[in-house]
């Protein structure tokens, strides 16, 4: 369902409450309109409206601690990557310039690729699944 659906069944969905509740208020026993059953409502929708806001803050910092170890692991992978080519450096520049080039060439590669899969998945937020 897109966005714009969903928005209009609960829109429906609130308003047709509210227009329910207009019709059957009139129907209700004096002792259901009192004031103190008017405070008990007020006081369970506050209720309502602070663990939804929980709920949320804590969704919101479940995707934060998400990201941050993504994050976190892109960057030592890289790191990782930079030392591996630093190590193997004095290898690559030794004699048998072919083979050496030829593997050195092969390991960017497939950093390269490595690395342009999870910069699209990091950027699209779906999980790299290995």
């Amino acid at each position: 369902m897109s966005s714009i659906a969903i928005t209009l069944i609960v829109f429906a969905c609130v308003f047709g409450g509210a227009m329910l509740g207009v019709f059957l208020r009139s129907t209700l026993p004096d002792q259901h309109r009192s004031a103190e059953s008017k405070e008990t409502v007020k006081l369970a929708m506050g209720l309502v409206a602070t663990m939804s806001a929980l709920v949320l803050g804590l969704l919101v910092s479940s995707a934060k601690g998400f990201y941050d170890t993504q994050s976190t692991e892109l960057t030592e992978m890289s790191a990782k990557a930079v030392l591996l080519d630093r190590v193997l450096a004095p290898l690559w520049a030794g004699g048998q310039g072919n083979a050496r080039s030829a593997a050195r060439r092969r390991c960017q590669q497939s950093r390269s690729n490595l690395a342009a899969g999870t910069h699209k998945n990091f950027r699209s937020g779906t999980p790299d699944r290995h």
